[in-house]
This record gives C-alpha cells, sequence and structure tokens, in this order.
C-alpha cells in the first residue's frame, strides 16, 4: 500500500471518530458528516494563517475575530458528535463562517472589501454539507447581507474606514487564498468521496460473493472459483512463494447416497467442507467443483506446505461421526495435490491435479497424494522432501497442451462427474487437415509454428476449466464438463471455427486452416470412454468428408449427407480464405439529371458446388456463426478500396452505399473500425454512405445514435433502408442523424395504379425533405414507378428499370457513359 492510500484510510478513520453511529447507517448522511469534518480541517489549515496576515498588516481585531470564528468551527465536529445530530454541526459551522465573512467585509469597507468575495464560502459549503434546500437559504442569507452592505451608505449610515495601508496585498493574499481553499476542500470532498466509493464497490462484491456461494458447502461454485484460480495464475511470480491445487473426493459417495439416501449425501458432504474450511489459511479458497469434489485454492502456498494441509484435512474427516444416520457410514476422503508451474493454464494445473486425486482414490482410497508420486506413498510430513514433478511426458512441449497420456485419466474423472451430477460433457475431436500440405508448403519448422498457433487459437475459445489435448500430430481432444447440452458443445465448435476464418501468418505468409470437429455426448447409451473417443473419431469422419471447417455431432442414425444449412453454414467459414466472395454494385440514378448518383454494394458467394448463391441465401447463417462480422468488413473494405480506385482512375467522386447488419451496429468500437478502414483505403468520408435497417435500429436506440453520429461528424453519410417496414419508425428521423432514407418495394409496386399508395409515398417524401433527408427509391422496376417518383419530387432511384447491378468495371464504364460528374 503506497504513502497516498495509507494517509487516506488513516485520515478516513479520524474523522469517523466525530461521526456518530446513528449517522453513518445511510450513505448521504455519512458523506455530508465527513464534509462537515472536511471543512473543519480547511479551516483549520487557514484560519490561523490569514489571523497571522491581519495582526502582520496591523489589524488585530480582525486576527481575534477570525480565530474566535474559528473556535467556534472547530467545536462543530464535538456537537456533531454529542448531539448525535448532523444538522446542529452543520448549522454552528455555517454560521461561525458566516459570521466572520460579514464582519470582515463590514469593517474592510464594504463591498469592494477583499473578503467580499469570501462571501461565496457559505453557501457553496453549505451545498456540500446540507444539500441544495441548505445551500438556497445560506444562498439567499448572503447575498441579503451583500445587499445591505451595500445600502449602508446609501441611506446615510458610514462603513468603518479599512484600516489596512497595502490593500492591494490583501486583496492578493485573498484571492490566492480562496482559489486555494476552494480547490482544497474539493479535493478532499473527492477523496471522502472516493473512499465511500470503494466501500459501495465492496458491498457489492460481498453481495456478489454471496451470489456465487455453494448453499449446501458454503464454497464458491465452480465457476466462481476457477475465476480465483485464473486471477491467482496471473498474479503468480510477483513475489509469491507459490500456488498449489488441492482437489480432495469423498470415497464412496454414491454408495452413501444409494444406502442412506441423498439426505445424508448432502450431510457428509457438508460435515466434510466443515473440515476443510477450518483448515484454511487466511487467503485460501475453497468451493464445490463437482457433485462429491472440493477444489482448494493456496496462493502463496508450496506443494509441501499444500500436502500438510491435505493431510490435516483428511484426518479430521477420519474421525467424523454421524450418529444422526442409522447405520453410520464411515466417511473418508481422498486428496490430489499440484503446485502451479509458470506459464501453464490452471486447466492444466486441474489435470494434474486431477491425475493425482485419480491415484490417492485408487483401491480403497483414503489417501493423499501429490502430482509425480508414486501411487503407494503417503503425505509426507512438513519436514520431508517431495520428488521432483517435472514430467515432460504429460506435457507436450510443441504446443504446450497436455499430452495424450493424461487423456484417459482426465476423462474418465469427466465422466464420472457428469454420471453424478446429471450434466452431460461433451468429447470435441478436432483434425487438421492436409497437415503434410501445409510442411511441404512451409517446412517442417512452418509446420510446428502452424500447430502452435492454432493450439493457442483452440484454447483462446475455451474455459478455464475445459481440457485440451493434444492426441497426436495433426489432432486435438477437448472435453467440455457441466454442459447445458450438446447444443452448447456445438455452440463452443462453431466459435473455434470461426476463429479460423482468417488465415495464420508464417514467415510473412498466410495459411489458410482447414479443421473438422466431431462432437460426442455422454451419458449415452452403451456408451463407455472406448466407445466415446470413437463417436467423436466418427463424427469427426463425417465432418472431414464433407471438405472440412465443418461440425458434426455423432448420432447412430446420422445421414450420409449433412442438413443443407448446416453444409452450407460448414462451407461459408472456408468462403473467406477461398476467396469466393465477390461484389456487385447497384447503379443509383438521380431523377432531376438522370446522372450516376452512386452505387450500393452488393456480396454475393460463388460456391464450389451450388454456384452463385445472393446475400439472402447466407448472410443470416452468418449471423448464427459470428461470420458476419469478418464478412463485413471485408465488403467494407473491399468496397472503400474500389471507389478509391475509381476515383484514381480519374472519376468524379462516387458515392458507395455499404449496408450494416444489426451484429455489426451492436460490435463494440464498429464506429472507430469503419473510420480505420476510410482512412486506410484513403476514401473520402462523404463518398461512403452507410446503411443501417430500420428493424435492426428498434432496439438500443441511443446507442446505435452515438455510433451513428459518430461516423457522421467524420463526414461518413448515413442511410435509413427498409423504412416503414417494422420498428420505431418516424421517431428515427427525429432521433437519429440521417441523410438518406430509402423507399422500400412495398411502397414503390403500388405506384401508377394505387392513388392512396401514391398519397402515402407522397407524404414520405414530402416530410423528409422538410427534415433535409434524401430520399431514394429502392427496387424501381416500370417506367411508370420511374415517372410518378420523379412527379412527386423523390431524389434518386435503383432498381432493374434503372439499371442492373454490375461488377466494378460495368460501373465504370456506366459512369463514363452518363458523363456524371456528382457533387458530394
Amino acid at each position: 500500500m503506497n504513502f497516498g492510500s495509507r494517509f487516506t484510510l488513516r485520515y478516513i478513520a479520524a474523522i469517523r471518530w466525530f461521526i456518530p453511529l446513528e449517522v453513518r447507517e445511510n450513505a448521504a448522511t455519512l458523506t455530508r458528516a465527513q464534509n462537515v469534518i472536511n471543512a473543519v480541517v480547511m479551516a483549520a489549515l487557514s484560519g490561523p494563517f490569514y489571523a497571522w496576515v491581519y495582526a502582520a498588516l496591523g489589524y488585530g481585531a480582525a486576527a481575534r475575530v477570525i480565530l474566535t470564528c474559528c473556535a467556534g468551527m472547530f467545536v462543530a465536529p464535538f456537537l456533531m458528535r454529542a448531539t448525535k445530530s448532523i444538522v446542529v454541526g452543520r448549522e454552528v459551522f455555517l454560521c461561525a463562517v458566516f459570521f466572520n465573512f460579514s464582519w470582515l467585509t463590514y469593517a474592510m469597507g464594504g463591498v469592494g472589501a477583499p473578503t467580499a468575495g469570501w462571501m461565496v464560502i457559505p453557501p457553496m459549503v453549505a451545498m456540500f454539507l446540507g444539500g441544495f434546500a441548505t445551500a438556497m437559504f445560506w444562498l439567499g442569507l448572503t447575498c441579503a447581507t451583500i445587499a445591505l452592505i451595500y445600502a449602508l451608505p446609501l441611506l446615510g449610515i458610514p462603513l468603518p474606514a479599512h484600516p489596512i495601508e497595502d490593500m492591494a496585498l490583501l486583496h492578493v493574499l485573498c484571492d490566492v487564498g480562496l482559489y486555494i481553499v476552494i480547490v482544497l476542500f474539493v479535493l478532499l470532498f473527492e477523496l471522502t468521496k472516493t473512499q465511500g466509493f470503494i466501500q459501495l464497490q465492496h458491498a457489492l462484491d460481498f453481495l456478489h460473493e454471496l451470489a456465487t456461494r455453494d448453499a449446501l458447502t458454503g464454497g464458491h461454485k465452480r465457476r466462481r472459483l476457477l475465476a480465483l484460480a485464473d486471477e491467482e495464475r496471473k498474479d503468480f511470480g510477483h513475489g509469491s512463494a507459490g500456488f498449489s491445487l488441492c482437489l480432495l473426493e469423498i470415497d464412496g459417495i454414491r454408495r452413501i447416497n444409494a444406502s442412506h439416501g441423498h439426505a445424508a449425501g448432502d450431510l457428509v458432504l457438508h460435515e466434510v467442507a466443515l473440515c476443510v474450511k477450518a483448515a484454511l489459511r487466511d487467503g485460501d479458497a475453497f468451493g464445490r467443483y463437482g457433485g462429491a469434489q472440493l477444489l482448494v485454492l493456496l496462493p502463496g502456498a508450496t506443494q509441501e506446505e499444500a500436502l500438510v494441509l491435505a493431510e490435516r484435512v483428511r484426518h479430521a474427516v477420519e474421525q467424523l461421526r454421524f450418529t444422526g444416520i442409522v447405520p453410520a457410514p464411515t466417511v473418508t476422503v481422498s486428496v490430489g495435490v499440484a503446485a502451479f508451474r509458470a506459464g501453464e493454464s490452471i486447466g492444466q494445473t486441474m489435470a494434474r491435479a486431477d491425475e493425482a486425486l485419480a491415484q490417492a482414490a485408487s483401491n480403497t482410497g483414503n489417501r493423499v497424494v501429490a502430482y509425480g508420486q508414486a501411487p503407494q506413498a503417503s503425505a509426507p510430513a512438513a519436514d520431508e522432501t517431495v520428488p521432483d514433478l517435472v514430467d515432460a511426458t504429460r506435457v507436450d512441449a510443441l504446443t504446450g497442451l497436455l499430452s495424450r497420456r493424461v487423456l484417459r485419466g482426465r476423462l474418465g474423472h469427466a465422466m464420472a462427474r457428469a454420471l453424478r451430477n446429471g450434466r452431460p460433457v461433451a468429447l470435441m475431436l478436432l483434425n487438421l487437415n492436409k497437415l503434410k500440405d501445409i510442411n511441404d508448403a512451409f517446412g517442417i519448422a512452418g509446420g510446428d509454428t502452424v500447430l502452435a498457433q492454432a493450439a493457442a487459437q483452440v484454447r483462446a475459445c475455451l474455459h478455464v476449466a475445459d481440457t485440451i489435448v493434444r492426441a497426436s500430430g495433426d489432432e486435438f481432444i477437448v472435453i467440455l464438463e457441466d454442459l447445458d447440452g450438446a447444443a452448447a458443445a456445438q455452440h463452443v465448435a462453431e466459435r473455434i471455427l470461426d476463429h479460423f476464418a482468417f488465415p495464420l501468418l508464417v514467415a510473412e505468409r498466410e495459411c489458410a486452416l482447414n479443421l473438422s470437429i466431431g462432437i460426442a455426448i455422454f451419458p449415452a447409451p452403451g456408451c463407455d470412454m472406448d466407445a466415446l473417443l470413437e463417436r467423436a473419431r466418427i463424427a469427426m469422419t463425417r465432418a472431414r468428408n464433407w471438405g472440412g471447417n465443418h461440425v458434426q455431432l455423432y448420432a447412430p442414425d446420422t445421414a450420409l449427407a449433412p442438413d443443407g444449412r448446416l453444409a452450407l453454414k460448414n462451407d461459408l467459414r472456408n468462403a473467406l480464405g477461398a476467396h469466393q466472395l465477390r461484389l456487385a454494385y447497384r447503379p443509383r440514378v438521380d431523377l432531376a439529371s438522370g446522372q450516376l448518383a452512386g452505387v450500393e454494394t452488393l456480396v454475393h458467394w460463388v460456391h464450389p458446388v451450388h454456384g452463385r448463391l445472393e446475400a439472402a441465401r447466407f448472410m443470416t447463417l452468418a449471423e448464427e456463426t459470428s461470420l458476419v462480422l469478418p464478412i463485413g468488413e471485408w465488403v467494407l473494405r473491399s468496397a472503400c478500396r474500389q471507389n478509391a480506385t475509381w476515383r484514381a482512375a480519374g472519376l468524379a467522386p462516387l458515392r458507395t452505399a455499404v449496408a450494416l447488419s444489426a451484429r455489426q451496429l451492436a460490435h463494440p468500437g464498429m464506429a472507430e473500425s469503419i473510420l480505420a478502414i476510410v482512412r486506410e483505403t484513403g476514401i473520402e468520408p462523404h463518398c461512403l454512405e452507410v446503411q443501417v435497417l430500420e428493424t435492426a435500429l428498434a432496439d438500443a436506440l441511443p446507442l446505435h445514435a452515438a455510433l451513428l453520429g459518430t461516423l457522421r461528424r467524420a463526414g461518413v453519410r448515413i442511410a435509413i433502408g427498409g423504412f416503414g417496414l417494422g420498428g420505431p419508425g418516424l421517431r428515427l428521423l427525429a432521433g437519429l442523424p440521417v441523410d438518406t432514407l430509402k423507399l422500400e418495394r412495398s411502397f414503390i409496386g403500388p405506384l401508377g395504379q394505387d392513388e392512396r399508395a401514391s398519397a402515402l409515398a407522397q407524404s414520405i417524401v414530402d416530410l423528409a425533405h422538410r427534415l433535409h433527408i434524401a430520399v431514394i427509391a429502392n427496387a424501381v422496376e416500370t417506367e411508370a414507378q420511374l415517372a410518378a417518383l420523379r412527379a412527386m419530387g423523390c431524389d434518386a432511384a435503383q432498381g432493374d428499370y434503372v439499371a442492373h447491378p454490375a461488377a466494378a468495371a460495368g460501373i465504370a464504364q456506366l459512369f463514363h457513359q452518363l458523363s456524371t460528374c456528382p457533387t458530394p
């Protein structure tokens, strides 16, 4: 703790002595009581100094008045403590302050006196001490006093002549002192207020701690416990002597539940948890890791110290007697101990503790075993040495992941926990397809780099409690525990594939990875460990047979052909890396001049099997898999780059519209990303138009307004698409920075045939123009529609009747044909 923190805590502790307990029960009154003390501290610092100044300048009467008023101020905290009323202390202090400055102002010549400015102090301090009403009272009294002092000479009552010759010096000292006093008082107020916020945060943390407690054991819940372990992992090495884990399991808990009932099993678990809690030191933590498993975190403990504590717990549990259970069971525990190693994840440490627990629980259990110990070894005493724990065969040297040697033990325990707590476990087999081709292209060293990067990518997608093992040269196995169902496992697999949407960088060259993922779920009928491993391999093989970057969930009746929607979703992950996405541009014509006003960007997918797929076929799938973000970024960057290319080729400025999805709008930092692309590609900001659907803006409208406002202030144009098809409607036009409104097909189709539809469209155009918003008609397909739009004053139109979408070269040709020269 630094000096500032120590000073703050001691200062808060000192002023708390004056504050009655009754006042501390309310946060608002506590803060105001602290402010009374802060004000007295300022009086103690400034009052005697100014008394000395006045005495030095030859005005002893002022010095005596100042010291007398300071004495009244100093009494205020003691009165507050004695009367248990903040009002008494506050008003005594304010009266002393007010009399001090009022007398000085009057005695030194009136409103021109140096102390007249200090009259602002009483109402300002009153705001901090009593709130708005108190401040208004003292403000009124202060203003009335100043007015009275000013009026006395006008009424024929002379004011005292100021007795100090060097008034200029006094003016300077009073002004400087006023500034210092105000700033220091506000700093003291901020100090106590911040400390109050810290205490509030501590209270919230305490409530959060309660919400994460396991009711049966009194310890932390699994996720909270692992989060604490991960925090300790990050702090490891900063002066810490060590960090160890103890994984404890009650021997024969299933037998107790079966013979005595689950209530008896819960009682046993509760009493064992009390034994664990009694053995912990300050700073240690424990919680429920599984059905009958407890995890103990021992920050700062070496493995030797952890072994001693674990042995103490084991012995205490042996002494437990359950007289309320007939017949009374004999309860023992097995404990696995592992010390954290620098550079590894908590999942790896947990895997080693789990393997030690498996050794301890073998045969009859009731043992404490450290990772690396022989199974028959007993727990050492405090003065005994522990064998060297380095075992490179259990950790893969290339990737830093667990090796296949620990797989069966880890998986066995996960399956046992799944049976106990009724929550499934998923076994996920990941295969890096065509690793041989990567080795041929990049060399063995490059292939190793790819494997290491791929392992890190997969690890980043997993929870700290998940287990990942390098099963072979090109395969990883992931164990996901405590799942809600198979859908949760599929979600994790899709998240992993999303991380591989872009190529890895190896020796400054891009390397596109292709993964196949198979998933098997346990418990399942007729499934043991070997069957579970085989089922995951079958599912992975099916995924690989469909070209890779696929996820397959094992099912005995799975058809050879995957569902068409799932197949497209899997293929979409290959699209960016394989350069299968293409852009086209829909021309937009100005209805007044007939010139090209801009283009709207369209994206389609050239599928290797299904051919050309329009955005409507695959963008919803992109939303579901989070691929909409990288695809959207690619579309935006490519469209901006093409616009800059047109400009470099001599074309006049042309506006390019790019659509943003709801997922992109909600993504943090989207505005900054768009502006970064604008700067990177060199496009003029006014040549980019960001188009968002009205329905996508319905939720979180203020947040979206801020994003679009940032873009608009940078010069980017904002367009609202799908207007009138649902959502907030007209509220958008008032609440958002909008430049352009798109009339959709439902408004355009009836034009020229239905007078009511024409009247509605005319009303929208008129309203938009009154708000200085341009209107663009979308999906214009007939001459009658175009004529009606031109007659009602619509600004621009696009659609098959106007011009068909074209590639970049076709747009440039159309541009020259129309000889357009649009203004920004």
